[in-house]
């Protein structure tokens, strides 16, 4: 994988310069993509392919500028590089890409490697390091504040984030981790400043990059290097050896990178405004789906309208989910389109639960019960009972109190059916 650009920073004033400079890649995110061979139907543009080895490609995102939303923004062209296998798709500029594990469309997320950033000591000022910066104002991606930290390795360590948050606010957060030696740490514990630390990120950070403040060290002899990444909320868990060896972080743990989560929209445009008619270049084009304003930096994202999946950003990418059918296929799909007792019917973004001769609804409109209830059918077992035990066995007629008493209880049942 290409790796961006790299620049040494003795002052995080050359931090923030740097984060604004220095080329164009991108740093991405999360997410599980729907399955299109599972859903029948595909997600990319007609004739394109939907894949590049085990990753899903929907549209808006394609392998190649005729596969992709080229007009909306080049980023959404990916590369499949097939010097590997399987072949990986990549994203950024030509000279700066990282890997691409995921794509989502319902979530508006895609999932990258990122490059992890170090300074390695062979003597208390002898260094070399790796920092690096990404500007993404021109770009749908932006790193997910929710679901990224910002997170430091080390003794002694001190690493800062610095950027941009929007087009003109400047940013800088970073967090301090300390420990007297590697016993002093223990595999698993949270990164609450000894071995590691963390910091929360901001929304909107259209440009940032990583860096030390130091250029000394004191415990190089047994934590040599120190290391600073934004990476995904879960994936990383401290251990002890982290600390050891030259790079023996990255080389055991993150040779490809480290997951970095985005939140990519259609940057250049807003929903339309109700009333008000639809823009040339809309990229909600399917029918049964409707726009969403993006919940980080500006823009909206796309989405299937209830009962409807697919890709909305495609013509007829919105299908019907067949409720019906899901439900014969797995048991889990009983609870999540409820039809208890009842005749399950498919109809266009929903589904019917009608109830079978001699049953009626239960109230829900997704499920069935008996036309008598059981208290019901009690009553109705007295009543005839009664009728038989009226008669007079002598005479085989019943009395005028037992007939009254008769058509009492047979006009309680007709009330309580």
């Amino acid at each position: 994988m290409a790796k961006p650009v790299t620049t040494k920073h003795p002052a995080m004033q050359e931090a923030l310069v740097l984060a604004m400079k220095v080329i164009p890649s991108i740093i991405f995110l999360a997410v599980a993509v729907q399955d299109a061979a599972s859903s029948g139907y595909s997600l990319s543009l007609p004739g394109c392919p939907d894949k590049c080895g085990n990753v899903s490609i929907p549209y808006p995102f394609g392998v190649g500028p005729s596969c992709a939303a080229t007009s909306i923004s080049s980023y959404f062209n990916l590369t499949c590089s097939n010097t590997f296998n399987p072949p990986r798709p990549m994203v950024g500029d030509s000279e700066a890409l990282v890997e691409v594990t995921d794509i989502s469309l319902e979530h508006g997320e895609m999932r990258v490697l990122s490059p992890v950033y170090y300074i390695c000591f062979t003597a208390n000022t002898t260094f070399t390091k790796f920092t690096e910066g990404y500007e993404l104002k021109h770009t749908p991606f932006l790193p997910s504040p929710s679901r990224n930290r910002f997170t430091v390795i080390g003794c002694n360590t001190l690493g800062l984030i610095g950027g941009y948050k929007g087009t003109v606010s400047h940013y800088v957060t970073g967090c301090y981790s300390y420990c007297e030696s590697i016993n002093s740490t223990s595999d698993g514990a949270p990164c609450a400043g000894m071995g590691c630390c963390e910091a929360a990120i901001p929304t909107d950070l259209t440009a940032w990059g990583a860096m030390f403040e130091m250029n000394q060290s004191k415990v190089w002899s047994f934590n040599p290097c120190f290391y600073a990444m934004v990476s995904e909320v879960g994936w990383y868990s401290f251990q002890q050896k982290d600390l050891v060896g030259h790079l023996g972080f990255i080389d055991d743990r993150a040779q490809r990178g480290a997951p970095v989560v985005a939140d990519w929209a259609i940057r250049n445009g807003s929903c339309p405004e109700e009333g008000k008619g639809i823009p040339g270049d809309y990229a909600c084009i399917s029918a049964n789906s409707y726009c969403m304003d993006a919940n980080n930096g500006p823009g909206y994202l796309c989405q299937c309208s209830k009962g409807y999946e697919g890709n909305p950003y495609l013509l007829n990418g919105c299908q019907d989910v067949d409720e019906c059918a899901l439900r014969k296929q797995d048991p889990k799909y009983e609870d999540m389109y409820p039809c208890r007792k009842g005749i399950c019917h498919n109809t266009p973004g929903g589904y019917l639960c009608k109830c079978k001769l001699g049953k009626r609804s239960d109230g829900t409109n997704y499920g069935c019960r008996p036309l008598r209830t059981t208290a019901e059918k009690v009553v109705i077992g007295k009543v005839t009972s009664a009728d038989f035990t009226s008669v007079s066995p002598t005479l085989g007629c019943s009395s005028t109190q037992s007939n009254t008493n008769t058509m009492a209880r047979r006009i309680l049942i007709l009330n309580t059916t």
